[in-house]
């Protein structure tokens, strides 16, 4: 089972890294900056379609973004 806070924390810490705001990163993934905030705060979890366009776009594989692996 995925940790959806987990996942949420992640993607802001990456999203963060890489000096995007959560406007930038919703353009990048063409949804609203309300998704990547419920996303941020475990309200939701993205897609599989989103889930794979995140790992693109942070540089990392899709297990990691999904705490599967370290």
């Amino acid at each position: 089972m995925v940790d959806t806070r987990a996942v949420g924390k992640l993607i802001a810490t990456l999203r963060q890294t890489k000096g995007l705001t959560q406007q930038q990163l919703a353009a990048a993934l063409n949804v609203s900056h309300q998704a990547v905030s419920k996303w941020e705060s475990a309200a939701s979890i993205p897609d599989i379609n989103k889930i794979l366009e995140l790992s693109r776009i942070f540089g990392v594989s899709t297990d990691y973004l999904l705490g599967r692996s370290a």
